[in-house]
C-alpha cells in the first residue's frame, strides 16, 4: 500500500499519495471556470485523456470572480483568474505561460438607452466582479469619458448583467464571456468595446486571464507543458470537446461557443510570450496610477 503525506503551504494543506514505486501524485485544488475557452483547453486534462505526469488534480469549477475570492483566500493551488486579480496575488503566485485568455476581444459596455445616459448625472453601473478585468477595463474607460459624472457600481454574476440592462435596472452594464456575442440580439446598445479601447490605448492586447500556481509548488514547467498538452487534445478532437463544453456553457448554440473559442483560445494561450507579458504589465502600472473604483 502506498501512504499519504500531508505538507502545508502557508495555512494550505495539500495531500500526496506516494505509491510503492515511489511516484509522487500531488491532489491539488484546480479551478477553472465554466467559459467555453477554458473549457476547451482543459478538456483532455479534466477528463484524464492525456499525461499529467504524476500530478492528481479535484476541478473546482466556478464563475471567475469566485475564483478571483478563492485565490484572494488562498484556497486553491492552481488557477485561472482575471489579469486584474493576480495584481494583488504576486505574493503566494506565480503566472504560468500557458492557458491563460489574452485577446483583440475584450468585454463591452452596454445601455438600453444611448442618449438617456448623456442627462443622467449619477450612473448605475453592473460590473461581473469587483475583482475582473472587465471592472478595470471600465473603470480606465469612466476615467477618460465620464469623469465628471457620479456611480453607483453593483458587482455580480456575468449571467445577470444584461437583464438588469435590458430591465432598466443598470444603466450601463459591462458584459463577458458567452454575453458579449448575445447582446444585439437583446434589444440593448453598444456603449464602447473595451477591448478596442484597451487595443487604441496601449497598442498591446487585452490581458483578460491567467493560470497561477502557488510558488510553494515549484512545477510550473509540467503544469505548462500538461496544458499544451491539453490544448492540443482538444484541437484533435474538436467534436467531443464541444459536447463537452455544452454541460458548462451559457449558450448551447454551437456558432456561439466557436466564436467564443476562436476569440479566446489563441497563440497567447499556447505561449504569453513578451507582448503578452508587457500587455499584463500595462495592466499592472494603469492599476498602480488609478486604483480601481476607489
Amino acid at each position: 500500500m502506498g501512504r499519504i503525506l500531508i505538507l502545508i503551504f502557508k495555512n494550505n494543506i495539500v495531500s500526496i499519495n506516494v505509491a510503492i514505486s515511489g511516484k509522487i501524485n500531488f491532489m491539488l485544488k484546480f479551478g477553472i471556470s465554466p467559459c467555453p475557452n477554458d473549457i476547451f483547453i482543459f478538456f483532455g486534462l479534466i477528463e484524464k485523456r492525456i499525461n499529467t505526469f504524476g500530478l492528481i488534480f479535484d476541478f473546482i469549477i466556478e464563475d471567475v470572480e469566485t475564483l478571483n475570492n478563492l485565490c484572494m483566500k488562498n484556497a486553491l493551488d492552481i488557477s485561472k483568474v482575471s489579469s486584474h486579480a493576480f495584481y494583488y496575488l504576486q505574493n503566494n503566485y506565480s503566472m504560468l505561460s500557458s492557458g491563460g485568455a489574452l485577446s483583440e476581444h475584450g468585454p463591452v459596455a452596454i445601455t438600453n438607452n444611448l442618449e438617456r445616459l448623456k442627462s443622467l448625472t449619477t450612473l448605475r453601473i453592473a460590473l461581473p466582479g469587483r475583482l475582473t478585468t472587465a471592472s478595470a477595463l471600465m473603470w480606465f474607460y469612466w476615467k477618460k469619458f465620464f469623469s465628471e459624472k457620479k456611480y453607483i457600481v453593483n458587482f455580480m454574476p456575468f449571467y445577470e448583467i444584461i437583464d438588469r440592462v435590458v430591465n432598466e435596472e443598470a444603466d450601463i452594464g459591462v458584459v463577458i464571456h458567452e454575453g458579449r456575442f448575445i447582446y444585439s440580439s437583446k434589444g440593448v446598445y453598444l456603449v464602447e468595446d473595451l477591448g478596442k479601447f484597451w487595443i487604441a490605448e496601449t497598442s498591446l492586447p487585452i490581458p483578460l486571464g491567467l493560470i497561477i500556481y502557488k510558488k510553494a509548488l515549484n512545477i510550473k514547467s509540467t503544469l505548462e507543458k500538461i496544458i499544451r498538452e491539453s490544448l492540443q487534445y482538444s484541437y484533435s478532437h474538436f467534436d467531443d470537446a464541444m459536447n463537452f463544453i455544452k454541460k458548462y456553457s451559457q449558450e448551447l448554440d454551437e456558432d456561439v461557443i466557436k466564436s467564443h473559442i476562436e476569440c479566446y483560445v489563441n497563440e497567447f494561450t499556447f505561449d504569453i510570450g513578451n507582448k503578452g507579458i508587457k500587455a499584463i504589465d500595462e495592466l499592472f502600472k494603469k492599476i498602480e496610477r488609478e486604483p480601481v473604483w476607489s
